[in-house]
């Protein structure tokens, strides 16, 4: 099957708009869609509202869908004066939100969206309904298979963010896939165009480094004693061929949030929720509805 020549497919019949919010003086970019209570969709590091494409569209029907570069990231801006830790990161969605007009919505995060999202629930639960985690970053990664891929992913980002040379770009987007040649071509132009910004090279090595430095990352791990702490109905998707961290990895680390079903996804790497957008957005879907189709419901803690 030959990649896809556009990453806009999912989105051409569906009304959608391209928004920017100055979120205390960051222009910050935000994809919309739908009607109804918010739901916010935060990417991975490095990453770009882009990443939710195939989702927006199936979950209008049911929300107000707002798919956002987060700070530093994408085509939001980058101040050259802050740190781009965790801390910065989840400061900013909240001020987004103000910035918006929510007061509270649901939270999927993807990644190291995922953490931001884990982190929300847990500092501000009076600003997330319910919670889904995604391939989520914020567990500990401390054995040999862990340290290797994120060897390589930090290989693959250096190189990547370093030259932003097609060859590069293409080979840290093939990362979030199970299968690479799958990879649109348009993601890895978009990519290239994102590095070239003023201060995106500073924010995402800032970022970054402190992402994949040991003792920084321990500050930030989504540990049972945080985890036990959210009141946020959860639902954590997974899949087969994710890197770092596997299903069973998963399946015990968020075992500890009270209230959290799971659900695997076959065929799938780092991007579910684009390589079987069906299968995802069913299952997603279901949940905010209130209806459980997963293939783990989980007992909590």
């Amino acid at each position: 099957m030959a990649p896809r020549d556009t990453v806009w497919l999912d989105l051409l019949d569906q009304p959608f708009e391209q928004k920017f919010y100055d979120v205390s003086g960051v222009r910050t970019r935000s994809i919309e869609a739908g009607e109804g209570p918010a739901i916010v969709f935060l990417h991975g590091g490095g990453g770009h509202a882009e990443t939710w494409v195939r989702n927006l569209g199936p979950h209008a029907p049911y929300r107000r869908s707002y798919a956002i570069d987060m700070l530093g990231h994408g085509f939001t801006d980058a101040p050259e004066n802050l740190g781009y830790t965790t801390d910065d990161i989840i400061d900013h969605v909240v001020r987004f939100l103000d910035a918006a007009g929510i007061d509270k919505a649901d939270f999927c995060g993807e990644s190291f969206g995922g953490r931001v999202s884990g982190w929300m629930a847990i500092r501000y639960p009076d600003r997330v309904n319910k919670l889904i985690l995604n391939t989520s970053g914020g567990l500990p990664a401390t054995g040999d298979r862990h340290q290797g891929d994120v060897k390589d992913l930090l290989a693959r980002t250096t190189a990547s963010l370093r030259t932003g040379e097609y060859e590069a770009v293409k080979s840290r987007m093939g990362w979030l896939f199970a299968d690479p040649t799958q990879v649109p071509e348009e993601f890895i132009h978009i990519r290239q165009a994102i590095y070239k910004r003023p201060g995106i090279q500073n924010s995402l090595t800032k970022l970054f480094s402190q992402l994949f430095d040991p003792e920084e990352a321990k500050k930030y791990w989504l540990t049972p004693e945080r985890l036990a702490g959210i009141k946020a109905p959860s639902l954590v998707i997974w899949s087969d061929h994710n890197p770092i961290h596997s299903w069973q990895d998963a399946r015990e680390g968020f075992s500890h949030i009270p209230d959290v079903r799971f659900h695997l996804i076959k065929d799938a790497a780092h991007w579910p929720q684009f390589e079987q957008p069906e299968e995802y957005n069913k299952v997603q879907v279901d949940f905010l509805n209130g209806i459980d189709s997963t293939v783990d419901p989980g007992l909590g803690a």
